[in-house]
């Protein structure tokens, strides 16, 4: 009787394993929707290698690899910010003749002279000395790297933050107009409190992000409490963009092991919480992806989550009420004063695996922007043993999405934070980073697979840039961007925004809106070229809150 009781447990353990491996391995080597795209709409990526392996410290240290894309010498081409593990120096990498080279010690970046993990990074103008700057944040709080003519110098922040909480996600922006770069900063519960990776109804265990106001010196002075965003949860991500379109900075904030939230800038330095299709609802939306990916003007959002990897039953923690949670991946479709539906099923993404950081971006210049999304997770043993290649997910124009990484040649099976997306070869095609934690980055150009047309606007870094939506028109159609930080996952995109213009071959004008209300307008300009509206705007206009119209089309690739 107890020998028959033993095998038919054996059989169960047997089946049971059988079933969680072989949902691993098809999440793991399959597509979940049966969707076509014609070959040429697919861009082909060539492999380059990146000196750089990131080094985590999984005792001591969150499990984040920062990231960044920086123009330091204005010529309309990043470099690539690296952020070190645990004692592990920070780096900076610039493509020349076809490779990935350090740069570190000529442009004096900083060495560490502590044990600190860098855990996100930013790029912005803070001093609007015309060249952009770098801000990072560690355990121990902010630093910015100041940039003069491509060599940077480093202050320490005052970071105001309560013993909790570990400053993680960085996002800046001008929130009362003033013309200085403030900051809403995400921060995670530190290392050590860590309790568990599944509570989600425990609502004080947690850390406390903070809205941090310029005092007009680039010191910082914490108006969390004022503002109306004292709240406790784990948030790793956020951004200050304008959600309604009335140029304030409002604020998306992704919380993991809990909801979106979606906050209004009411003009006063306060927000209101405004209800969005997740609110009061539990997911695990890590990473934040920005864009206009309907091109109706309006900013859309979509939100990384557990997916299809995990079983439900685990990951759902200490939820009591399981139809409040969900799984899948999430795209909030902006219907207009701060109303979102998602469309995520709609769209053919809702179903995909476990994920991290996302960035929208037009790959193919077809002028629809795509999706990329980081995928594995260091701390799930699963992903030791079926790792995930990551997903480019091309959007086709009913606005559904199709897998193109394999046909692509741009997959990462190894353990991703985030994509970040920038045409390094200044060959008009967006290039893709995978920024990977513990391993080494990948980096792969964009060798395209169509003759689609292109233009790239660029802008300066500061208070008043910072923000800008972007309009292209076109004959018979608007294409619309932002100028944006905190896209990704604990990263920050290019500032040169990129549109994919298909075969259209005349540009009737672009538009760019500053959050102060001034527009200028770039009449007819060129294809196939950076509208260099920085360098413009220094020769050519004085400070003037008047609207501009500029003549940009000489400035060519």
């Amino acid at each position: 009787m107890f020998k028959k009781i033993a095998l038919s447990l054996l059989a169960i353990i047997v089946i049971a394993l059988i079933f969680i491996f072989g949902k691993f391995w098809l999440d793991a080597t399959t597509d979940k929707y049966d969707v076509e795209i014609a070959e040429d709409q697919i861009p082909l990526f060539e492999s380059v290698a990146i000196n750089f392996t990131h080094k985590h410290n999984s005792e001591k240290s969150l499990p984040l690899a920062s990231s960044a894309l920086i123009d330091i010498d204005n010529d309309n081409v990043d470099e690539l910010f690296f952020g070190g593990g645990m004692s592990q120096d920070d780096a900076l990498f610039a493509y020349r003749d076809g490779q990935f080279v350090e740069i570190s010690a000529t442009v004096n970046l900083p060495k560490k002279i502590d044990s600190t993990t860098t855990l996100a990074a930013v790029s912005a103008d803070f001093d609007n000395n015309g060249f952009t700057d770098l801000m990072i944040s560690r355990e121990n709080g902010l630093v910015i790297f100041y940039n003069t003519n491509g060599k940077f110098t480093e202050t320490v922040i005052d970071t105001p933050v309560n013993e909790k909480s570990t400053p993680v996600g960085i996002t800046v922006g001008d929130i009362n107009k003033d013309g200085l770069l403030d900051i809403f900063l995400s921060t995670y519960l530190r290392k050590e409190l860590m309790e568990g990776q599944t509570i989600f109804e425990d609502y004080t265990y947690g850390s406390t992000s903070e809205l941090l106001l310029n005092n007009g010196d680039n010191t910082f002075k914490s108006i969390t409490k004022e503002a109306g965003l004292d709240y406790i949860h784990n948030t790793f991500q956020g951004s200050l963009i304008d959600i309604d379109n009335d140029s304030w900075l409002d604020i998306i904030a992704v919380h993991d092991t809990g909801e979106v939230r979606t906050y209004k800038n009411n003009g006063d330095l306060t927000y209101t919480m405004v209800d969005n299709p997740i609110t009061n609802r539990f997911a695990y939306p890590m990473g934040l992806a920005i864009g206009d990916y309907n091109n109706d003007g309006l900013v859309d959002f979509m939100f990384s989550n557990t997916g299809s990897t995990a079983p439900v039953f685990i990951v759902k923690g200490d939820i009591k009420d399981a139809s409040l949670f969900t799984e899948k991946w999430i795209l909030f479709e902006n219907q207009g004063d701060f109303k979102f539906k998602d469309v995520a099923q709609e769209a053919l993404i809702a179903d995909y695996e476990f994920s991290w950081g996302a960035a929208f971006a037009d790959m193919n210049n077809d002028g629809l922007q795509d999706l990329m999304v980081a995928e594995n997770y260091i701390d799930f043993p699963m992903s030791k043993i079926f790792k995930l290649d990551g997903r480019l997910l091309i959007q086709k124009e009913d606005h559904t999405f199709a897998p193109g990484i394999k046909k692509g040649g741009a997959t990462n099976p190894t353990y991703a934070i985030t994509p970040l997306v920038s045409d390094f070869n200044k060959d008009g095609h967006l290039d893709l980073i995978w920024v990977n934690i513990n391993d080494q980055a990948k980096a792969f150009i964009n060798k395209g697979n169509n003759k689609n047309n292109y233009v790239q606007v660029h802008l300066a870094d500061t208070g008043k840039e910072i923000g800008a939506k972007i309009t292209v028109y076109l004959k018979d159609r608007k294409l619309t961007d932002w100028l944006v930080t905190g896209e990704g996952l604990v990263s920050d995109q290019t500032a040169l925004v990129h549109f994919g213009l298909k075969n259209d071959t005349q540009i009737e004008k672009i538009t760019i809106e500053y959050i102060d209300g001034t527009i200028d307008t770039v009449n007819n300009p060129a294809i196939n070229t950076v509208v260099n509206v920085a360098l413009q705007k220094v020769q050519d206009i004085e400070d003037t809150d008047s609207n501009t119209d500029l003549d940009l089309n000489e400035n060519t690739l």
